[in-house]
């Protein structure tokens, strides 16, 4: 994911230089065509209306003097026309797909995650895209039972707040070899050093799988507790960190059961980092100047190439940061969000932050 998120943030930030968006408005069109929907998947897909209706609130909007001159309405015509004709005509590899225009050029990206139908006219609209793919995650989930481990993905999206998991055989972790009954005998012969011998090569399996895949963040145990600490304490120090919460989540439990667990577990992490990441910022800020708070100092830190990752509090109720997060793409800047209480605290401060190369002092 993280590779993918970066390719569309160079694509981005190349449309959005060559078409010198400060002069040039540009219309950015967000679309659902996520084909899980079954609305979506009717003769007339609800995307297909969501996009009329939004293109009509665009004309509304936009109804000025300009806008009642021919040649301008033959071009929202013709822009349309193109927008409807690329969807219809290609094949999304996304859930939905954002596409940037000045009318004439247009720049299309598929998303793997589900967002709402949306035009907008003027600042090219980043803050969708890029709270979108910030809180993008994939869990890694290992049930233990007395014989195996059964590894389960579990992906969180926004800003739909979704929870897909995958139980297919992505993998398992074999802790006892052989037949149920040679098994159930060796249990009774089995001393400590087998113990941490089973526990260690379940936690190299586990290892193995968690880091043949970047788009993993962390990983949740479960099942049986007393084999899930065994190999919690077996995890190879590079991944040990990732392991966030061991829950009473039996190995047979549903996808349902499974996603209203880690989706708990993901907003208490998130909210703990989140709180720590503000925490560190102030600190910085006062202790050694490695971090700027506030609006203006955040933009002065972006356009001096100062700003190593930006933070930004959510909810995003207002226009106000559009052109600060933009700004933050064209200069290569990560972007972050906080919400709950780390973005109450945050906006004690002007809601954003900004960590620098170097001290600005």
């Amino acid at each position: 994911m993280k590779a993918q998120i970066q390719r569309v943030l160079d694509a981005l930030r190349d449309f959005i230089t060559q078409h010198h968006y400060e002069d040039t408005p540009i219309l950015t069109a967000y679309v659902g065509v996520d084909s899980t929907d079954a609305d979506n998947r009717r003769d007339r897909p609800a995307w297909l209306i969501e996009l009329k209706n939004e293109a009509k609130r665009i004309e509304a909007d936009q109804c000025l003097q300009e806008m009642k001159r021919r040649d301008t309405k033959r071009q929202w015509a013709d822009t349309e026309e193109a927008i409807l004709s690329h969807l219809q005509d290609s094949k999304p590899q996304g859930r939905s797909i954002v596409i940037f225009t000045d009318h004439q050029d247009f720049l299309t990206l598929d998303l793997p995650v589900p967002m709402p139908t949306r035009l907008s006219f003027g600042l090219p609209q980043v803050k969708p895209l890029l709270f979108a793919l910030d809180r993008y995650r994939k869990y890694l989930v290992v049930l233990f039972s007395e014989e195996d481990g059964k590894m389960v993905e579990v992906f969180l999206t926004a800003p739909t707040e979704e929870v897909t998991v995958n139980m297919g055989p992505s993998g398992g972790v074999s802790l006892r070899p052989g037949g149920r009954t040679s098994r159930t005998q060796a249990s009774e012969r089995r001393d400590l050093d087998t113990e941490r011998r089973v526990a260690a090569d379940a936690a190299e399996a586990i290892h193995a799988h968690f880091t043949s895949d970047s788009e993993f963040e962390h990983i949740v145990f479960g099942g049986n507790l007393k084999m899930a600490h065994a190999v919690k304490h077996a995890l190879h120090p590079a991944i040990y960190d990732q392991l966030v919460s061991i829950e009473r989540i039996a190995h047979d439990s549903t996808p349902n059961e499974i996603a209203e667990v880690v989706k708990r577990v993901a907003d208490e992490t998130e909210a703990e980092r989140d709180l720590a990441t503000v925490d560190e910022l102030i600190s910085r800020r006062h202790a050694c100047g490695t971090a700027v708070l506030e609006w203006q100092g955040v933009l002065a830190a972006i356009e001096q190439g100062q700003a190593n990752k930006v933070y930004v509090s959510v909810p995003l109720d207002s226009d106000e940061f559009d052109e600060l997060m933009l700004k933050s793409v064209l200069a290569d800047c990560e972007i972050g969000f906080v919400h709950g209480d780390a973005a109450k605290r945050l906006n004690e401060f002007g809601g954003v932050a900004a960590t620098l190369y170097y001290s600005g002092r």
